[in-house]
């Protein structure tokens, strides 16, 4: 509930702010300004998105969405990043054209917005910095960490034009580029996190070796294949393989699966499980055999 409510008053406080900074920025000839006015208004439908992924993250699965709706959150992170792919390129092309037709700049105005935008996306960054475990809600703080760092560019840049004069107006075109290599940054890698898991690839800092090495530690295991791992969510990994062990009763195949659970638990954060396992009779060797990984058995 918390991340809601930072969600929330961000959406209102970026509001008034994307509109503080068109216009000064706009009667001012401040590109810095402009362009972090389209940075910020990217925010908007960003927090609105991500506010309609948290309700549906919440929700339980259902007969249709049997793993519930935890990849809301996912697919709302990368139609951000999308958006911010899109603004960069449009503040690359507005950098370029002030740089070819530069105009004189009211760093005074450009300054006092400048701050003003600094608590505003300085404070927002601060609310959310403890809900980056969920993918969404680190989209936002990025989105919201790159606009208070171009912020203090922009600071920067109308004390430089106010204080060395008009000869130095460059320097706005050039925190433009910057800006919007900024956006573009943080935007690739939250692409990239977000296709991982909607390719259902292995969750990042995992190994299948190191699984299923861990998997053999149990006393019984005696081979681990056909295994694959998946994230269901930003904060949620799945897991299912087969497992041979020697033929034994129910009550002790029990055993070893609780076993292997409390494993995958404690030290590979894999909390959805499917294990089937092939008894065999006495082996000579205990070894692991994992051909490539196609896809999911889910």
């Amino acid at each position: 509930m918390a991340a809601t409510w930072v969600v929330k008053i961000a959406l209102v406080a970026t509001l008034a702010l994307v509109a503080t900074e068109f216009v000064v920025g706009s009667m001012s000839h401040s590109l810095a300004l402009v362009s972090d006015g389209w940075h910020n208004l990217t925010d908007v439908p960003s927090l609105i998105l991500s506010w309609i992924a948290l309700y549906f993250e919440r929700r339980a699965p259902d007969e249709r969405k049997t793993f519930g709706y935890q990849r809301a959150g996912v697919l709302v992170a990368f139609v951000n990043a999308l958006l911010l792919v899109g603004v960069g390129i449009y503040l690359f092309y507005e950098a370029y054209t002030r740089i070819m037709r530069p105009e004189p700049v009211a760093s005074g105005a450009m300054l006092v917005v400048g701050i003003v935008a600094l608590v505003v996306n300085g404070g927002i960054s601060w609310g959310l910095f403890r809900e980056q475990s969920d993918l969404n809600m680190r989209a936002v703080f990025i989105h919201n960490l790159g606009d208070a760092i171009s912020n203090v560019a922009i600071i920067v840049g109308a004390w430089i034009i106010g204080r060395f004069g008009s000869a130095y107006t460059i320097i706005d075109p050039i925190l433009g580029f910057l800006i919007a290599a900024l956006v573009v940054w943080s935007a690739v890698g939250i692409i990239r996190d977000s296709v991982e898991i909607l390719m259902e690839s292995l969750p990042k800092g995992m190994t299948l070796e190191k699984v299923a090495a861990a998997m053999l530690k149990v006393q019984g295991v005696m081979e681990v294949h056909d295994m694959h791992i998946w994230c269901l969510g930003s904060n949620s990994q799945a897991l299912s393989c087969h497992v041979h062990i020697l033929d034994m009763p129910t009550s002790e195949t029990e055993q070893i699966a609780h076993q292997v659970r409390e494993i995958l638990a404690h030290e590979f954060d894999i909390h959805h499980t499917t294990i089937q396992f092939e008894h065999t009779h006495p082996p000579g060797e205990f070894h692991m055999y994992m051909p490539a990984v196609k896809g999911s058995d889910k």
